[in-house]
């Protein structure tokens, strides 16, 4: 299940909520005060829902003080109960902030805040995850929260519909779907108030794509693929169950995120205990060498057998090369890249327009210089931007313009051009981006934020044998933005690397990685082209060549460093482009058996089978018939350590040798079964010539058998 102990403060907290404010519109914080009524709900629905305040200028508390100026003083009261519940799911908004909004309410309704060590504040030292920038807004989560409030009280029986997730998440959804503006429809609060009130039933999941990417990536556990999101992840938690150590008490973030999202990794939220994890101090090696030889070369593969740590190591090195940073703001180029890469560019437009001036006129080559005009540019380049900035201007004109002759065009409609050629936004143009962009226009006037995670600087991607040039660097795509085929059939598209190569660009100042996971399994000398000669540490910043879809010059920044990961097993490095190896440093991970010295699986204690030491017996016999780049990794077996049940440390390993290390070996020596048996004697059947028959004659042993037959190695 999905319920942690650590969260247990959260759970009590959110309980108190719904029965003192939902059930007996009593105060969270103040309970003697009767706050949650039907009228004040009302009264806020009236002055903060109703009544939008859409200055663009002003933040999250100078708006709310205006929304409410002549309301009693018990709606602040309710802003700071809202606030409380507001903060729970969040691990990283800090408490300084929680206790500052909250008394920042609380001072405005005349009451006096609980003391520092009230049983209360328990709940706020800890969420169960991660919040993004969207979620610090806060103007869709209170509405939510206040919207559901007053639907629950309104309908009359507030306690049976508690307990019932079914009717409760009907309720949420038809709230969210009311809400005209796609933007306020506050999902991420949705699920965090399905999983703090059911935690037995939902995931502690409040990004929809993520509960997307799991159902996507364990489809074959969907009983029902007609049931709702949630209902299919409960199906595939039941599903997995039966294939983890811990049963049902596995967590999709903690335990399972490397396989639904490899290319973005989760730090999760720990409780606050002091100490600090480090990887062991026997590997620090690899990443002070590794260290060092990116300084020096600015490019590093991780190469090894399978199961040797190349992912997690890089992972590491990764995060180590971009710790010192992380306490320091990206410039201010970069992060307006981050702010706009997923708009479209008539959005772009209108922002600009909007922030420098909404109620101005501008030429096409004025706008042309506009900071996120510029931004998105350079992240998506393209040989004629006037041509461009007319383009969408006119597709996105009014109807009812005089000055525009196009017939075509595509909603949003929000420009117009007076007589002289100059463009300005229409009023329905100054609603969009005061209804829709609003939260962009507050990121983008606050600025970068003091603090960074590590995923604003690395980059994942795995290569395969379809990646190609255009998804690395640039190439044509066909445009899906709605309404949009009448300007561009095709549009320039920027791969990941160069998208990333512009970032650092814009911030010189902190260092960027890309990781390239499963380098060699991609036709390198097609995905890099004529970059090969750029990524060398001699050229970086210097060398710039013409890129043959934009035309554009082209440098790989200094502050750039690349990360490969390759599997001898799949490909030799010996057959590695020249090229490539050539501009990398090559670190090799072994096996390392020492590593699983202390453990040991028995039923009964003179046949103990000490793990470590079958893996030398067994790799040494695969070096000497096949090679040394067939190794088995130790990182297969790691998962025997921290089982004390000697029974259950057995079945794992039976899972472990059967069902993940016969399979490979099957296939080092496909067609080659006579090594094969040199290689697990002990695990053949024998025909009358003592013989082996087939690969099908290797056996599948288990328990005290499967014991003896490894010790024999």
């Amino acid at each position: 299940m999905a319920r942690m102990t650590e969260f247990q403060p959260l759970y009590d907290a959110f309980h108190l909520f719904q029965e003192r404010c939902l059930q007996q519109d009593r105060s969270l914080i103040w309970p003697d005060q009767q706050i949650w009524t039907i009228a004040n709900l009302q009264r806020w629905k009236t002055q903060v829902i109703d009544s939008p305040n859409l200055e663009g200028e002003l933040n999250f508390n100078e708006k709310l003080e205006q929304q409410l100026i002549g309301a009693p003083p018990i709606l602040w009261g309710l802003a700071a109960d809202m606030h409380y519940v507001y903060y729970l799911p969040s691990a990283n908004i800090t408490l300084a902030t929680r206790v500052r909004n909250i008394s920042w309410a609380a001072q405005k309704s005349g009451l006096t805040l609980p003391p520092e060590n009230d049983p209360i504040w328990a709940a706020q030292k800890n969420g169960f995850t991660r919040t993004t920038q969207k979620y610090h807004f806060r103007y869709a989560q209170l509405h939510l929260l206040a919207a559901f409030a007053l639907r629950l009280k309104e309908q009359g029986n507030a306690a049976q519909i508690l307990t019932d997730s079914t009717q409760v998440q009907s309720m949420l959804d038809e709230i969210l779907e009311g809400i005209p503006a796609k933007g306020d429809r506050a999902y991420d609060l949705r699920h965090a108030i399905l999983y703090l009130m059911f935690p037995d039933q939902y995931e502690r999941i409040i990004s929809t794509a993520h509960k997307e990417k799991i159902v996507g990536r364990y489809i074959k556990y969907v009983s029902d693929p007609h049931t709702d999101l949630d209902t299919r992840l409960h199906q595939i938690r039941e599903g997995l169950a039966g294939t983890q150590q811990s049963g049902q008490n596995f967590d999709f973030y903690r335990d399972l995120k490397q396989e639904w999202n490899p290319d973005e990794v989760e730090t999760p939220p720990q409780p606050e205990t002091g100490k600090k994890t480090e990887e062991p101090q026997k590997d620090v090696r690899i990443v002070v060498d590794a260290l060092r030889l990116l300084n020096r070369f600015k490019n590093l593969i991780l190469f090894g057998p399978p199961g040797t740590g190349k992912t997690f190591w890089a992972k590491i090195i990764a995060n180590r090369l971009v710790a010192p940073q992380l306490k320091q703001a990206q410039s201010r180029a970069t992060f307006v890249q981050t702010v706009i890469e997923d708009l479209p560019f008539y959005d772009i437009l209108a922002l600009d327009m909007y922030r420098t001036g909404h109620d101005k006129n501008y030429t096409v080559p004025q706008l042309e210089e506009m900071e996120l005009v510029q931004a998105r540019f350079r992240q998506n380049p393209v040989k004629h931007q006037k041509n461009q900035i007319w383009g969408y201007l006119q597709s996105h004109t009014a109807i009812e313009s005089q000055t525009v002759k196009l017939t075509s065009r595509a909603e949003p409609f929000l420009f117009d051009k007076t007589d002289n050629s100059q463009w300005f936004l229409t009023p329905a143009g100054k609603e969009y981006v005061q209804g829709t962009l609003t939260d962009r226009l507050t990121l983008i006037k606050q600025g970068p934020p003091a603090t960074n995670q590590p995923e604003d600087f690395i980059r994942w991607v795995t290569f395969h044998q379809s990646y190609a040039y255009e998804d690395f660097v640039e190439g044509l795509r066909p445009k899906t933005e709605q309404g949009d085929a009448m300007v561009l059939a095709f549009e320039l598209k920027p791969g990941i690397f160069r998208s990333l190569c512009a970032r650092a660009k814009d911030d010189p100042n902190n260092q960027y990685v890309l990781v390239i996971d499963e380098i060699n399994r991609g036709n390198i000398a097609k995905i890099f082209g004529e970059l090969m000669t750029l990524i060398e540490a001699d050229k970086r910043g210097k060398q710039p060549v013409e890129l043959p879809y934009s035309k554009e010059d082209f440098q790989v920044p200094v502050n750039l460093a690349i990360i490969g990961t390759m599997n001898t097993a799949d490909r030799s490095i010996a057959l590695l482009d020249v090229a490539l190896r050539r501009r990398f440093a090559f670190l090799e991970l072994l096996p390392e058996a020492e590593l699983l010295d202390g453990i040991n699986v028995s039923l009964a204690e003179e046949d103990a089978l000490n793990i470590g030491t079958c893996l030398r017996n067994l790799n040494q016999r695969i070096v000497e018939l096949r090679g040394a780049d067939y190794q088995i990794g130790h990182s297969y077996f790691l998962p025997l350590q921290g089982i004390a049940d000697e029974v259950e440390k057995l079945n794992c390993l039976d899972d472990i040798w059967n069902y993940q290390v016969v399979p490979l070996l099957k296939e080092y020596f496909y067609g080659q079964v006579d090594l094969l048996r040199q290689v697990l004697p002990s695990f053949f059947n024998q025909d009358d010539g003592g013989q082996p028959q087939s690969a099908s004659s290797l056996v599948a042993l288990h328990g005290e058998d499967l014991i003896s037959a490894l010790n024999k190695l």
